[in-house]
């Protein structure tokens, strides 16, 4: 039977145990943390975690900028066979009482900035916050947590990690990962540089280990230094991570609080960065704008040789230029989600973009479209279909069986992960991306979905209806849009409800423009218009 991947945290020991204990493993600022420690402090924070009372299958949340805790606090939970789920630190009360109740957290990691408002959503009888910050003593006091001679690394491969999402289909959601199936649908025990290089495939633990070994950072097969722009409490940069981690890299964090152009410049220089991933326009433009006012432009960024982005808009413009200031460079511009990884990419070079610029399928992944019956839409054969893929697959949504029934359906005996995404088939096999399937926008990389925002905006008793729609944004992809219908007269009415969106929803979710109608924003059956309400978005952005 074929390798099909090990529980991370059982990975992680293995790959510790072969590289050399001084090799960098978590890079931050000034801060070096090396494998060797890296190994030690996840064991301890393991064995910490089980002697507070924490067991296989519970859930610890992390709340956490990208910093070596975050990592350090993921592979802790791996290890103790505790299910690590990434909390997003913009949101507010409301929204972290809500999804740490679903989720059923029994302990989180959080930041200072983040532990009060973590501490009050957290449900009755879990831990209190660990504030995970150098020099807090409830911390250190874990990281150095002693090791009994009954600890041992959990090594089952069903233990899971939880990827927080809006998900396809509505409100945030968890999707529940097995560690197997994630190995798998990440193509983790796959090696190569770059999408255009053909992967070496590791067939077993040892074999993938000592591949971790030899590939040192720099080393011309290796990504190693890898470095995430965008937080790690996203699935973007959390599955490049953990697998760059899993094959013995070097992570490079950013010390900044929000997105600072030169300093990225200045680490990929100075820590001789040779991969990074971004989301989209959101950082390529500010990283484009910068590298245009310096004179060491091209030198500061001649030791990459990948850069991947995900979740967003990535103009081919803003590639083209990336790789006229470095012709060694491959961007990869990746079709994925949180459900699936990567199902589709887009590779740029100096020669130009394979496949005429449209999406080509990720090998392996049991990729196709399928129509509105959900019958096959066969490569060569015309008409706009919802990607879907097959493979390793999470197990669903946490405690969603009607979203999980609609979002991964068996078909002809086999379960499928419907992307949500609509595409059709090119005549030479590549596909035509079309667009999102639902209501959800992105904005920089941020899903936001319009009933959350609504309800927010509906309690305010000068709204009589509200749809939340978008609008094409230069940087980020898409803005979100509030079109509202008052009760009476609208003068005064929108910094009252900016302060009521403030006051409930994580800032990425407010919304940056205010149209005010006294049209109907339903259909004559009751159900919110969005197509009316898109329309008068649009006269207004026009007009």
């Amino acid at each position: 039977m074929a390798w099909q991947g090990e529980n991370f945290g059982y990975a992680i020991k293995a790959v510790a145990k072969a590289v050399e204990p001084g090799r960098p493993a978590l890079v931050h600022g000034d801060r070096v943390v090396s494998w060797g420690e890296f190994d030690a402090m996840t064991d301890a924070i393991a064995a910490g975690l089980v002697a507070r009372g924490l067991k296989p299958g519970d859930v610890a949340g992390q709340m956490l900028r990208n910093t070596p805790e975050y990592m350090l606090a993921y592979f802790g939970c791996a290890k103790a066979g505790v299910t690590p789920v990434n909390v997003n630190y913009h949101y507010k009360d409301r929204e972290l009482v809500d999804i740490f109740a679903r989720f059923g957290l029994k302990a989180l990691f959080a930041n200072r900035e983040y532990s009060e408002a973590g501490a009050r959503a957290m449900p009755e009888g879990a831990l209190a916050p660990f504030v995970a910050e150098p020099g807090d003593a409830g911390w250190e006091a874990l990281c150095a947590s002693e090791i009994g001679p009954d600890f041992a690394v959990c090594d089952d491969r069903d233990c899971m990690f939880f990827m927080a999402t809006g998900g396809t289909t509505g409100m945030p959601k968890a999707v529940m990962w097995p560690f197997g199936a994630a190995w798998e649908a990440l193509g983790i025990a796959s090696w190569s540089p770059s999408p255009l290089v053909p992967p070496e495939i590791a067939t077993s633990l040892e074999e993938h280990a000592a591949i971790a070994a030899r590939q040192v950072p720099g080393h011309p097969e290796s990504q190693a230094p890898f470095m995430p722009l965008c937080p790690l409490m996203h699935g973007t940069a959390q599955y490049s991570a953990v697998n760059h981690l899993l094959k013995g890299g070097t992570l490079v964090t950013l010390p900044m609080e929000s997105f600072d152009a030169d300093l990225a410049i200045d680490t990929i220089r100075d820590r001789q960065v040779r991969a990074l991933v971004i989301v989209g326009d959101a950082h390529a433009m500010p990283l484009l704008k910068a590298l245009d006012a310096r004179a060491d432009a091209a030198e500061a960024i001649a030791s990459l040789r990948l850069v991947g982005s995900s979740g967003a808009l990535f103009s081919l413009l803003h590639k083209e230029r990336l790789v006229e200031l470095n012709p060694e460079l491959v961007v990869s511009d990746v079709l994925g989600s949180s459900e699936s990884g990567g199902t589709a990419l887009r590779v740029t070079t100096k020669d130009g973009t394979l496949g005429g610029g449209d999406f080509i399928a990720v090998p392996d992944r049991g990729m196709t479209l399928f129509d509105e019956n959900l019958e096959e839409i066969p490569m060569g054969t015309e008409g706009v279909g919802i990607v879907a893929r097959s493979g390793p697959l999470p197990l669903g949504y946490l405690g969603e069986d009607e979203k999980n029934a609609q979002t991964f359906p068996v078909i002809g005996g086999k379960r499928y992960l419907m992307t949500g995404d609509r595409a059709r088939w090119n005549p030479d096999g590549t596909l035509d991306f079309i667009g999102r399937d639902n209501m959800c926008i992105n904005t920089g990389g941020e899903k936001v979905f319009p009933e959350e925002v609504e309800t927010v905006l509906q309690a305010h008793p000068g709204v009589k209806d509200v749809r939340v729609v978008s609008l094409p944004d230069p940087r980020f992809g898409r803005k979100v849009v509030a079109v509202v219908q008052p009760e009476g007269s609208e003068e005064g009415l929108e910094p009252l409800l900016d302060a009521e969106a403030r006051a409930g929803l994580a800032s990425y979710k407010i919304p940056r423009l205010y149209v005010f109608t006294q049209r109907s924003l339903r259909l004559n059956n009751g159900k919110p218009d969005y197509k009316a309400a898109q329309a008068i978005a649009d006269e207004a952005e026009a007009g």
